[in-house]
């Protein structure tokens, strides 16, 4: 019997004499048989023998080899490898030796001596002692001047008796030396202890699929998907002090084992813990995903990988140096920079302690000190590279420009330097910040600046930069680039967006080619350009990327010499006459001028705080998702309601008409003047709007300027045609998506009655309106009784609606979301869903003071924030969400847990319904944007009878009631309790905000 201490004398022998050479035959002539291929290698112990008649029957090619005996088959590449048990009775058909695949190598087959057992070829497979074999094949060998190793392989060859052949794979390695092998007493020894190791390891092993359930358990059993950051955290440094054992840094244990860092010991068994403690490094982004959460004092937001790549990547710090790294967070930089000595700081000790487990699962080198940047930042130690995300604070000394200026003054000379700034740092007017960017601009510092995609970053809307400096490097150019729109979608809708850099930095070394090609000029599918500082001067140290990116108009004139902005109204106690929003204003030409009061609330009691009045020819320029439209009008004499940062509104100087000016702002130059000027902001608004810097062409008659108008027009008006076709087919829309209602009603209406109906016969045909229906959602027969006879209301009007006139939804009224939402539930009771509003009440005083008697108090009122629609229309837009969440989410009639969620809210100004249903998630590969395209459908179920329920309509039409409301969007959460959310922003709102 041997003991774990014995050790094992290898004898070396001659390759040649281990490995003998096969019996085969070469294929001549295509046939069919049993064919090897690279599935069939082994996977575990079990899967090393392989049965002919377990492999598929195919084509056999000419040359391939048919095998008569048992055969070893093995790669040269990888380490992989079957015994094939292959016979006259049952030949099996292999590649030729002499072909190189890109992914295995060479395929060799042997027939094995003796002294060596096909299980111990497995081990040295797995254990990579055969690649250590393989890598002995040198250039050149003994046995002929002429071998070189792998590349002679399909070489002609001249044995000593005059045969004639070619070299193969199977040649190059018997004659590559010596083997050493154990004596087979050892090698059945070292085997068992593999394959009991290998079990071990097994026992060990969990899917994605499995580990994201037992993350998922923990945190539900926990208190709920919802809030659980502390248990989170807890159960990370459980997990790190058992992986970590005697090597855990005691103060990352200190500081994660606070009170409120919690580890629930009632959850997981034994085996489940120690599944979780050897997965460690996939269990951490499961459990930190600061999207969800955040434990850091200071205002922060998830970084995705692909933006720390990116960095990296411009950054180009060269190896070996030094790279400080403040606000070092959970150390994402010095796990990418593992060439270099990174020193980081971090002041959060929550956030500290979580990176030194990041450091400990990512097995790197890399030092994250606790402390605090902003102090280091005044300090005298200097450089060569410096990489960061800083966090912004408002205290003096603490915001964006001046952690620029200190860190610029912590490099050494020839050091560079890459960081993230918001975008507002790069136009800000405040003395202090200019000085910044005239000191690098001075000193010719700025090698690159770079406008990032603003929706991947979790838990701000704030548009970052990426900017990178050198110290004491003339840069004759500065390289200004737009990478906002290089967005794409994963697979996987466990990451929505994703930044797509590396096709954006392919793009961009194109386009400065094309760039200097054309002769420097800058057109309106300009990606990036390198800009010389004589330029960068010439804008008082404006450095927006979309500035100097934006196409450029000869011989223009500044747009404050036509028109001059109109200012709102001062006093606020006049009503407003309508309502205007961006998504009012028509985009094309031929559609104006606008009439706002069409299609705008009768009732004229808007309460909004900014208003305008209008009298006269105007113009109106609006911002709406990002684009730019314009519109006049003549001739009018109301009072609007807007909203200021939105919306301007325009008077032409004395020689101009509306119409003109309008057609000017159509151009699409134009319009790109408008988006690089509004791209100064943290998000895009028409706060600083500064007419002067935008360039139109010159126009010196009338006869240019009414030519300019026809040229407009004209071009909008040959796509007519195309118009009047989508509003026919808009119409056949309606009609379906009215259709598509009915049946959605019809569903909930029968429903409901076999609820009633069932409830009936269990108790014998007999029942009272204070008797109790359904499990889930219990409520009164009164209560369904009264649903029924709502849904069959509805009904009614819906077969009303079933016509080919435009639906009329009726007027805009104003609406209390939180009152909206409470008498929509309980109009659409079911007992086999459950609806709450867990939004507030809406409530509130309103303080007010009299200046002529010095009187002050406060006045109540029950719906402080409003939004105007018509009732019927966004009760239409609920019927569909919460039909979605029935037919798709809640496909599995043993959930006894369903429920549809409403909540609401308000962002900057507007007012957002939320409606979440706790169904099941989108399917792998949907993105919250395809629910609402037109046909597609999130069913799980695609085979019923007809496809009526799962048309794809619902979604869309849910888009289309949205708009001249707002928008829409589903937002996909798979890992939480709610994973489908539908997100509703209503545009026209009181617009009142109160601060207290």
């Amino acid at each position: 019997m041997r003991n774990n201490t014995t050790t094992f004398a290898a004898q070396s022998f001659n390759i040649s004499t281990v490995l003998l050479s096969a019996k085969y035959e070469i294929i001549k002539k295509e046939t069919t048989g049993r064919v090897f291929s690279s599935d069939n290698f082994a996977q575990n112990w079990k899967s090393i023998f392989v049965q002919p008649f377990v492999l598929s029957k195919g084509m056999v090619k000419r040359g391939m080899r048919k095998l008569t005996s048992p055969t070893l088959v093995i790669t040269t590449k990888k380490n992989m490898m079957a015994y094939v048990l292959a016979s006259e009775t049952e030949p099996v058909y292999i590649n030729s030796g002499l072909i190189n695949d890109k992914d295995f190598g060479y395929l060799l087959a042997f027939r094995l001596a003796p002294m060596l057992l096909p299980e111990y070829m497995y081990y040295m497979c797995i254990y990579d002692l055969w690649k250590r074999v393989v890598n002995q094949v040198v250039a050149k060998q003994n046995w002929d001047e002429n071998f070189e190793g792998w590349n002679s392989i399909g070489q002609w060859i001249e044995y000593e008796f005059s045969e004639v052949g070619f070299i193969t794979a199977e040649d190059v390695l018997r004659n590559s030396g010596t083997i050493e092998l154990p004596d087979l007493d050892s090698q059945v020894y070292q085997i068992a202890i593999a394959k009991k190791q290998s079990d071990e390891l097994q026992k060990l092993y969990v899917t994605d699929e499995e580990l994201n359930n037992l993350v998922f358990r923990y945190l539900s059993v926990s208190g709920g998907i919802l809030g659980t950051c502390n248990y989170r955290i807890g159960l990370l440094c459980k997990l790190y002090s058992l992986a970590a054992g005697d090597k855990a840094n005691p103060e990352v244990i200190n500081v994660l084992s606070d009170e409120k860092y919690k580890y629930n010991d009632s959850v997981f068994s034994t085996n489940e813990l120690d599944l979780l403690v050897h997965n460690i490094e996939r269990v951490f982004p499961l459990l930190v995903n600061p999207s969800e959460f955040s434990w850091d004092k200071y205002p922060s937001y998830l970084q995705p990988q692909e933006i720390t790549d990116f960095l990296v990547e411009i950054g180009d710090i060269p190896n070996g140096i030094t790279v400080y790294n403040p606000f070092a967070g959970l150390a994402s930089y010095g796990l990418k920079l593992i060439d270099n000595n990174v020193v980081g700081e971090e002041i959060n000790n929550t956030t500290w302690a979580i990176a030194q487990i990041r450091i400990f699962v990512k097995g790197v080198n890399t030092q994250v000190v606790l402390k605090d940047s902003f102090d280091s930042l005044n300090s005298d130690e200097k450089f060569g590279g410096i990489i960061t995300s800083p966090v912004y604070l408002s205290e003096k000394g603490r915001e964006i420009h001046d952690i620029v200026n200190s860190l610029y003054d912590k490099l050494l000379d020839n050091g560079k330097m890459v960081c993230l700034v918001p975008i507002s740092f790069l136009s800000d007017n405040r003395p202090n910040v200019k000085a910044v960017r005239k000191r690098l601009v001075n000193e010719h510092a700025i090698q690159s600046i770079i406008t990032l995609p603003s929706n991947i970053f979790s838990g701000t809307s704030m548009i970052q930069c990426a900017l990178v400096i050198s110290k004491n490097i003339y840069n004759k150019v500065i390289l200004f680039a737009d990478a906002s729109g290089y967005t794409r979608y994963e697979k996987s809708v466990y990451r929505m967006t994703t930044f797509d850099w590396e096709q954006f930095l392919k793009d961009l070394k194109d386009e400065i080619d094309d760039y200097y090609e054309r002769g420097c000029e800058i057109d309106e599918t300009t990606v990036g350009a390198p800009i010389s500082y004589e330029e960068v001067l010439k804008n008082d140290w404006g450095l927006v990327p979309a500035y100097y990116l934006a196409p450029t108009i000869p011989n223009g004139i500044q747009l404050s010499e036509l028109v001059e902005v109109m200012p709102s109204l001062s006093d606020d106690s006049q009503l407003a006459d309508c309502f205007i929003t961006p998504s009012d204003i028509p985009e094309a030409m031929h559609r104006k001028p606008f009439n706002p009061i069409a299609g705008n609330s009768e009732n004229k009691v808007a309460t909004a705080k900014t208003r305008i009045k209008i009298s006269s020819d105007t113009v109106i320029i609006a911002l709406s998702s990002g684009k730019i439209r314009t519109v006049y009008m003549e001739g009018l004499d109301v009072i609007a309601a807007y909203p200021y940062d939105l919306i301007k509104f325009l008077r032409p100087k004395k020689g101009y008409n509306a119409k003109y000016i309008a057609a000017l702002l159509s151009l699409n130059s134009v319009k790109e003047q408008f988006i690089a000027q509004l791209s100064g902001t943290t998000m895009r608004r028409f706060t600083k709007l500064d007419i002067s810097q935008i360039k139109v062409p010159k126009h010196e008659t009338e006869e240019e300027c009414e030519r300019l108008i026809s040229e407009v027009i004209s071009s909008e008006m040959s796509n007519l045609e195309n118009e009047l076709e989508e509003i026919l087919t808009k119409r056949k829309r309606e009609i379906r998506s009215t259709r598509h209602a009915m049946i959605q009603t019809l569903s909930a209406l029968s429903s409901n009655w076999e609820q009633l109906n069932y409830f009936a016969e269990l108790n014998g045909g007999r029942f009272e309106f204070s008797n109790i229906v359904g499990k889930i959602n219990p409520i009164s027969v009164k209560e369904l009784m009264q649903t029924i006879g709502y849904a069959i209301s509805t009904l009614e009007r819906q077969v009303e609606a079933l016509r080919f006139e435009r639906v009329d939804w009726g007027r805009d009224v104003a609406i209390n979301p939180y009152e909206f939402i409470n008498t929509y539930i309980n109009l659409h009771n079911m007992p086999n869903v459950k609806m709450i509003n867990v939004g507030n009440d809406n409530q509130t005083n309103y303080p007010w003071y009299n200046d002529e008697t010095g009187d002050s108090g406060f006045e109540h009122t029950e719906a402080a924030t409003v939004f105007y629609a018509p009732r019927r229309l966004v009760e239409r837009i609920f019927n569909n969400i919460v039909a979605n969440a029935i037919s798709h989410g809640f496909v599995n009639n043993d959930n006894y847990n369903r429920e549809i969620r409403f909540d609401w809210g308000t962002d900057g100004g507007n007012v957002f319904i939320t409606v979440a249903n706790n169904g099941c998630p989108l399917k792998e590969g949907v993105r919250g944007e395809d629910v609402l395209m037109n046909g597609f459908s999130t069913a799980l179920n695609e085979n019923g009878l007809d496809g009526t329920l799962h048309s794809g309509q619902g979604g869309y039409e849910i888009k289309l009631l949205m708009e001249g409301l707002g928008n829409v969007e589903v937002i996909s959460r798979p890992n939480t309790d709610f994973p489908v959310i539908y997100k509703l922003t209503f545009e026209k709102t009181n617009f009142e905000v109160i601060d207290f």
